[in-house]
């Protein structure tokens, strides 16, 4: 009889999705080869749908799992009769996209990922997270929850991808000679206004300046470390205004 309904179980047993690193690493590979061509590299959409705001985002593991396996009749979303565990594991990277980094399975080491950050990364000297760290970049204190463990790798990887409303870099020379330096808060034909490296905020009218320049890319530098990658993103992804269970900060 038990015989009997552990058989019964056992395909129960194994239809969950998994969650550990290096289940999430190869689901990347097989979402990479699969299924990036049409819904992008880190999920944002091409020629199909985004994952991180669309329908995908919305649905539970086993609906997820279900839609990726068997596909939508009527669309352009096909099959994809792979293994169950091959599924499952591209399951597992698609809703590391959409989950808060917070709630995901990464990485790398805290610790190292801390003392780079505010040791020899040199981070916290325009980042501030809890209050300790500077200006002018975007405050840390609760990025855990509000970025994807793949946004982190992003920003910290290629940090001019995306840049943020308010952080675009900017340098102004004023009539002087002087130039200021640091990110445009907002800026017109009429005036600029930037905070600098110490938090000042400088209002400025174009009819002071003599040349304004606005960079293309981020001020941020990027990491391209694979090990400092791991150990940043697995840092700051812990970064969050409510209690942690976990490491310290």
């Amino acid at each position: 009889m038990w015989i009997l309904v552990l058989a019964l179980m056992a395909p129960f047993a194994v239809a969950q999705m998994p969650t550990t690193p290096a289940a999430v690493a190869a689901g990347e590979q097989l979402y990479m080869g699969s299924c990036s061509g049409c819904h992008g590299k880190t999920g944002e959409g091409s020629q199909g749908p985004s994952l991180l705001s669309g329908r995908a985002s919305r649905l539970d593991d086993r609906a997820l799992f279900d839609v990726i396996r068997n596909g939508l009749p009527g669309t352009s979303m096909p099959d994809f009769p792979l293994a169950e565990e091959k599924v499952w594991q591209i399951t597992a990277f698609v809703r590391s996209m959409t989950a808060p980094a917070i709630s995901a399975q990464v990485g790398g080491d805290a610790a190292r990922g801390r003392a780079y950050f505010f040791g020899k990364g040199k981070c916290s000297g325009c980042h501030m997270i809890g209050g300790v760290g500077g200006y002018p970049g975007p405050d840390l204190s609760n990025v855990g929850a509000e970025r994807t463990a793949h946004q982190l790798r992003e920003s910290v990887m290629k940090p001019s991808a995306r840049i943020a409303d308010g952080y675009r870099a900017v340098s102004a020379v004023l009539r002087g000679g002087r130039t200021v330096k640091g990110v445009a808060k907002n800026f017109n034909n009429y005036s600029v206004q930037i905070v600098d490296g110490n938090g000042r905020l400088h209002l400025l009218q174009r009819s002071e300046l003599t040349g304004v320049e606005l960079p293309e890319g981020s001020m941020m530098p990027t990491v391209s470390d694979a090990g400092t990658v791991a150990d940043l993103v697995a840092f700051l992804a812990r970064q969050t205004v409510r209690p942690y269970e976990g490491e310290s900060r």
